[in-house]
Protein backbone atom coordinates (compact mmCIF):
# COMPACT_ATOMS: atom_id res chain seq x y z
CA UNK A 1 0.00 0.00 0.00
CA UNK A 2 1.47 3.16 -0.75
CA UNK A 3 2.50 6.15 2.13
CA UNK A 4 0.19 8.40 3.45
CA UNK A 5 0.77 11.07 5.15
CA UNK A 6 -0.38 11.96 8.80
CA UNK A 7 -3.88 13.77 8.95
CA UNK A 8 -2.98 17.10 10.28
CA UNK A 9 -5.73 18.68 12.35
CA UNK A 10 -7.44 21.32 9.62
CA UNK A 11 -7.12 19.08 7.16
CA UNK A 12 -10.33 17.84 6.98
CA UNK A 13 -13.14 17.30 4.68
CA UNK A 14 -15.23 20.59 6.25
CA UNK A 15 -12.12 22.78 6.53
CA UNK A 16 -11.98 22.35 2.59
CA UNK A 17 -15.48 22.82 2.20
CA UNK A 18 -15.48 26.37 4.20
CA UNK A 19 -12.40 27.04 2.18
CA UNK A 20 -13.99 27.00 -0.91
CA UNK A 21 -17.26 28.93 0.37
CA UNK A 22 -15.11 31.73 1.88
CA UNK A 23 -13.15 31.72 -1.50
CA UNK A 24 -16.60 32.33 -3.32
CA UNK A 25 -16.99 35.81 -2.70
CA UNK A 26 -20.05 37.84 -1.65
CA UNK A 27 -21.08 41.49 -0.25
CA UNK A 28 -20.70 41.74 3.44
CA UNK A 29 -23.85 43.31 5.57
CA UNK A 30 -22.55 46.92 5.69
CA UNK A 31 -21.80 47.21 1.52
CA UNK A 32 -25.69 46.01 1.51
CA UNK A 33 -26.71 48.90 4.09
CA UNK A 34 -25.00 51.05 2.11
CA UNK A 35 -26.27 50.38 -1.34
CA UNK A 36 -29.92 50.88 0.27
CA UNK A 37 -29.12 53.71 1.94
CA UNK A 38 -27.86 55.11 -1.17
CA UNK A 39 -30.94 54.02 -2.94
CA UNK A 40 -33.16 55.68 -0.36
CA UNK A 41 -31.61 58.70 -0.17
CA UNK A 42 -32.47 58.96 -4.17
CA UNK A 43 -35.53 57.77 -4.10
CA UNK A 44 -36.17 60.64 -1.20
CA UNK A 45 -34.78 63.02 -3.63
CA UNK A 46 -36.49 62.22 -6.50
CA UNK A 47 -39.89 61.64 -5.28
CA UNK A 48 -41.00 65.30 -5.10
CA UNK A 49 -39.70 65.92 -8.22
CA UNK A 50 -41.96 63.08 -10.11
CA UNK A 51 -45.03 63.80 -8.20
CA UNK A 52 -44.48 67.97 -9.41
CA UNK A 53 -43.97 66.38 -12.71
CA UNK A 54 -47.05 64.01 -12.52
CA UNK A 55 -49.18 66.88 -11.76
CA UNK A 56 -48.18 69.51 -14.23
CA UNK A 57 -48.51 66.21 -17.04
CA UNK A 58 -51.99 65.89 -15.93
CA UNK A 59 -52.87 69.63 -16.09
CA UNK A 60 -51.01 69.73 -19.82
CA UNK A 61 -52.88 66.80 -20.50
CA UNK A 62 -56.68 67.87 -19.45
CA UNK A 63 -55.96 71.05 -21.61
CA UNK A 64 -54.98 69.06 -24.60
CA UNK A 65 -57.99 67.28 -24.73
CA UNK A 66 -59.82 70.69 -24.45
CA UNK A 67 -57.60 71.83 -27.94
CA UNK A 68 -59.05 68.04 -29.37
CA UNK A 69 -62.38 68.89 -28.33
CA UNK A 70 -62.92 72.40 -29.38
CA UNK A 71 -61.22 72.23 -32.73
CA UNK A 72 -63.76 69.34 -33.38
CA UNK A 73 -66.18 71.81 -33.26
CA UNK A 74 -64.31 74.35 -35.86
CA UNK A 75 -63.94 71.06 -37.94
CA UNK A 76 -67.75 70.31 -37.92
CA UNK A 77 -68.51 74.50 -38.25
CA UNK A 78 -66.40 74.24 -41.46
CA UNK A 79 -67.29 70.83 -42.72
CA UNK A 80 -70.60 70.94 -42.01
CA UNK A 81 -71.35 74.93 -42.94
CA UNK A 82 -73.11 75.90 -39.57
CA UNK A 83 -72.39 77.45 -36.77
CA UNK A 84 -71.05 74.51 -34.07
CA UNK A 85 -71.26 75.34 -30.33
CA UNK A 86 -69.20 74.02 -27.52
CA UNK A 87 -71.35 73.82 -23.84
CA UNK A 88 -68.82 73.01 -20.72
CA UNK A 89 -69.98 71.95 -17.77
CA UNK A 90 -67.46 72.71 -14.66
CA UNK A 91 -67.09 70.58 -11.66
CA UNK A 92 -68.26 68.49 -10.29
CA UNK A 93 -69.11 66.78 -14.01
CA UNK A 94 -66.02 68.07 -16.07
CA UNK A 95 -67.59 67.28 -19.18
CA UNK A 96 -68.78 69.41 -22.63
CA UNK A 97 -70.53 68.22 -25.92
CA UNK A 98 -70.92 70.17 -29.17
CA UNK A 99 -74.03 71.54 -30.69
CA UNK A 100 -75.01 72.53 -34.17
CA UNK A 101 -76.47 76.61 -34.17
CA UNK A 102 -75.30 79.22 -31.30
CA UNK A 103 -77.49 77.89 -28.52
CA UNK A 104 -76.37 76.89 -25.60
CA UNK A 105 -77.47 75.04 -23.79
CA UNK A 106 -77.72 72.71 -26.58
CA UNK A 107 -80.85 72.23 -27.87
CA UNK A 108 -81.90 68.12 -27.78
CA UNK A 109 -82.15 68.18 -31.53
CA UNK A 110 -78.71 69.86 -32.48
CA UNK A 111 -76.24 67.57 -30.03
CA UNK A 112 -73.62 65.95 -32.35
CA UNK A 113 -72.95 62.28 -31.05
CA UNK A 114 -69.80 60.32 -32.12
CA UNK A 115 -66.81 58.95 -30.85
CA UNK A 116 -65.74 59.63 -27.23
CA UNK A 117 -69.35 60.70 -26.49
CA UNK A 118 -72.08 59.12 -24.37
CA UNK A 119 -75.74 59.41 -25.66
CA UNK A 120 -76.20 62.55 -24.66
CA UNK A 121 -73.41 64.23 -26.57
CA UNK A 122 -71.83 64.32 -23.22
CA UNK A 123 -67.46 64.00 -23.24
CA UNK A 124 -65.94 63.60 -19.93
CA UNK A 125 -61.98 64.48 -19.45
CA UNK A 126 -60.38 61.19 -19.06
CA UNK A 127 -58.00 62.70 -16.38
CA UNK A 128 -59.34 64.01 -13.36
CA UNK A 129 -59.02 66.80 -13.77
CA UNK A 130 -61.69 69.74 -13.31
CA UNK A 131 -62.86 72.53 -15.55
CA UNK A 132 -62.97 75.60 -13.42
CA UNK A 133 -64.13 78.29 -16.21
CA UNK A 134 -66.24 77.64 -19.14
CA UNK A 135 -67.79 80.12 -21.62
CA UNK A 136 -69.69 79.36 -24.26
CA UNK A 137 -67.57 79.05 -27.22
CA UNK A 138 -69.19 78.99 -31.31
CA UNK A 139 -67.33 79.04 -34.24
CA UNK A 140 -68.59 79.83 -37.47
CA UNK A 141 -68.74 78.11 -40.86
CA UNK A 142 -65.85 79.88 -41.93
CA UNK A 143 -63.91 78.41 -38.67
CA UNK A 144 -63.67 81.69 -36.90
CA UNK A 145 -65.24 81.91 -33.05
CA UNK A 146 -68.46 83.88 -32.90
CA UNK A 147 -67.94 84.26 -28.86
CA UNK A 148 -64.48 83.36 -28.03
CA UNK A 149 -63.26 83.56 -24.43
CA UNK A 150 -60.70 80.77 -22.53
CA UNK A 151 -61.51 77.58 -20.57
CA UNK A 152 -59.72 76.85 -17.36
CA UNK A 153 -58.22 73.39 -15.99
CA UNK A 154 -57.23 72.69 -13.28
CA UNK A 155 -55.23 69.62 -11.70
CA UNK A 156 -57.16 66.86 -9.34
CA UNK A 157 -55.00 68.54 -6.50
CA UNK A 158 -56.08 71.85 -7.07
CA UNK A 159 -52.52 72.89 -7.08
CA UNK A 160 -52.07 73.86 -11.30
CA UNK A 161 -54.01 74.81 -13.96
CA UNK A 162 -53.74 75.93 -17.74
CA UNK A 163 -55.91 78.11 -19.47
CA UNK A 164 -57.01 77.04 -23.72
CA UNK A 165 -57.78 80.63 -25.15
CA UNK A 166 -59.88 80.19 -28.12
CA UNK A 167 -59.09 83.40 -30.33
CA UNK A 168 -61.66 85.66 -32.65
CA UNK A 169 -59.53 84.07 -35.37
CA UNK A 170 -60.30 80.41 -34.19
CA UNK A 171 -56.83 79.49 -33.21
CA UNK A 172 -56.46 77.13 -30.20
CA UNK A 173 -53.48 77.87 -27.91
CA UNK A 174 -52.57 76.57 -24.28
CA UNK A 175 -51.34 79.76 -21.51
CA UNK A 176 -50.52 79.80 -18.26
CA UNK A 177 -53.12 81.07 -15.87
CA UNK A 178 -52.84 84.31 -14.61
CA UNK A 179 -54.60 83.19 -11.03
CA UNK A 180 -54.87 79.64 -10.06
CA UNK A 181 -57.95 79.05 -7.79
Amino acid sequence: MGYEPPMLEGDGIMNRARGRIAAAGGFTLLELLAVIALVVIVAAIGAPFYLSYQLAQETNGAARELIVALNQARQLAITRSSSFSVEAQANPQNRLRLCSGAATPCPGGSLWTGPGTDGAGWMVLDNGSRITQNPRITFSSLGAATATGSLRVQNSSGTGCLDVVVSPSGRIQITASAACP
